[in-house]
């Protein structure tokens, strides 16, 4: 989008004409089945600006954005070189692109589609949630005994077991808060209940809390371990981005082209302007616009265009520049096929109405300024 928006006609015929030529290949890729599509998550740039910050992990989804999309761009480019050849201009580009497939697949591999850092990420992790899940069963059989023995269950709340930040407690009635041996970690919202760690648990909560931070720490490194591996190649990831912003750009005037049945024009030198069946380029998605044969051939240099008002004039003259100025921008435009032009060194356009009385100025006599000073 950054690039369509910045997009900017040329003199140079030599440019003008591979522009146009890169856009007619990816016109019968796409008309032959090809892909240019890409993926990426709409704060890719949020994304790259964040690898600029030395020791900081990405987050997962950030690390599935950032897989998706350079997997995205690594499937654009194969696409281009399966057809060698027929894209020479599209298949330049596609070169310079360079691979991440090995980051992605540590990526894919480290973190699931849900955004969870698997198991498998690495050994220590795995043991480490291993050891977490055995302390965990074991925690909650003690404390489910607990709550069901006759003994204690007569002074619980509820015989639920809950979780009071990072440690598994019991809910004791406040009255009974002395009947069974723990630590109170809170209490419910009305007060009549008590968040008790009985006595019994303390060690075991003690070693799940521990495993925990371990864990967290673990997960730490991994998510730094696989954003240090796109971090370290800032320079690759600068020249993946503009490969995927050329082929994207490409892609939109393809599709561009496509919606609007638009043709290459063929450059000439022999200062003609011949836009054959031309129409607007702001109507020319529409089926019932009326189209205009467009010439200026040497050693006709001037065009006089007259009608009735709301004939189209206006219309017809801003289609000739704009149609002009599209092409060397490097876009088919919606004519005819036999159309041709001789690019421009420059475009004016005066519109509007300058007469001022006050300045003696009329409306005719602001035209003729306007044109003198084009001329300059």
């Amino acid at each position: 989008r950054a690039r369509a928006l910045t997009l900017e006609p040329s003199a140079e015929p030599a440019e003008i004409q591979a522009r146009l030529d890169t856009t007619s290949e990816a016109v019968r890729l796409l008309a032959d089945g090809g892909s240019l599509s890409m993926q990426a998550p709409e704060t890719l740039f949020d994304i790259l600006e964040a690898l600029q910050v030395g020791g900081q992990p990405l987050d997962p989804p950030a690390l599935l954005g950032l897989a998706t999309f350079v997997e995205s761009v690594d499937a654009a480019c194969a696409g281009i070189r399966r057809l060698p050849g027929t894209a020479p201009r599209l298949a330049d580009v596609a070169s310079a692109a360079v691979s991440f497939a090995a980051e992605a697949a540590r990526t894919r591999k480290a973190i699931s589609p849900a955004g969870d850092v698997n198991d498998d990420a690495s050994q220590a992790l795995r043991d480490i949630r291993d050891a977490l899940r055995r302390h965990r069963a074991k925690l909650r059989s003690t404390l489910e005994q607990l709550t069901r023995g006759r003994d204690a269950s007569k002074y619980l709340q509820d015989q639920i077991v809950t979780d009071r930040g990072g440690r598994y407690v019991v809910m004791v009635r406040a009255e009974h808060q002395h009947a069974i041996p723990g630590i109170v970690h809170g209490s419910s919202a009305s007060g009549a209940s008590l968040y008790l760690e009985p006595m019994a648990t303390v060690q075991t909560n003690n070693e799940i809390v521990a495993l925990a931070d371990r864990e967290k720490a673990e997960v730490h490194r991994i998510l730094l371990a696989l954003t240090d591996a796109y971090r370290h190649r800032a320079a690759d990831l600068d020249t993946t981005l503009h490969v995927a912003a050329e082929l994207d750009l490409a892609q939109a005037k393809a599709r561009l082209a496509a919606r609007q049945q638009a043709v290459a024009p063929t450059l000439t030198t022999d200062g003609r302007l011949e836009f054959l069946g031309a129409r607007h380029p702001l109507l020319g998605e529409q089926t019932s616009v009326v189209a205009n044969d467009i010439r200026l051939v040497p050693p006709v240099n001037a065009l006089v265009v007259s009608g009735p008002n709301t004939g189209g004039k206006t219309v017809a003259l801003k289609a000739a520049g704009l149609l002009a100025l599209m092409a060397q921008a490097g876009l088919h435009i919606p004519v005819e096929a036999g159309s041709a032009f001789t690019p421009f060194r420059s475009v004016f356009a005066d519109i509007g109405d300058d007469q001022s009385i006050a300045a003696n100025l009329s409306t005719f006599s602001a035209r003729i300024a306007h044109l003198v000073e084009m001329d300059r």
